[in-house]
């Protein structure tokens, strides 16, 4: 009779696991699938823009784009290129140039 009492038992440990205590432990493992996913795309993002970087400085020197905006700027008046290099106009241009192109290469690749 013991045996059978431990036979019941061990069913209604069961049905108690089921009833009671599944929906707490499926949404835990959602919740933790969640994270982990999350965690796991922002890596990737990371990754990827430090390729893309590198592909879009690739993609500025095969153009020569730093030429042609040196140009751009050679052909101003000398106190005002001063003064737009006091600023550093060129820098932030290049900045802003090599972010725009990161960018599109990273729209390109689908992130």
């Amino acid at each position: 009779m013991d045996f059978l009492n431990d036979v019941i038992a061990f069913f209604n440990h069961i049905t108690d696991f089921l009833y009671n205590q599944l929906y707490g432990f499926v949404t835990e493992a959602f919740a933790q699938f969640v994270i982990w996913s999350t965690v796991a795309a922002i890596k990737f993002k990371i990754v990827m823009i430090g390729f893309a970087w590198d592909v879009a400085q690739d993609i500025i020197s095969q153009l020569n784009l730093s030429a042609y905006i040196d140009n751009a700027f050679a052909s101003l008046d000398s106190d005002l290129f001063d003064f737009i290099c006091f600023l550093r106009v060129p820098e932030f241009v290049n900045m802003v140039m090599s972010a725009y192109v990161t960018r599109y290469v990273m729209s390109f690749m689908g992130v």
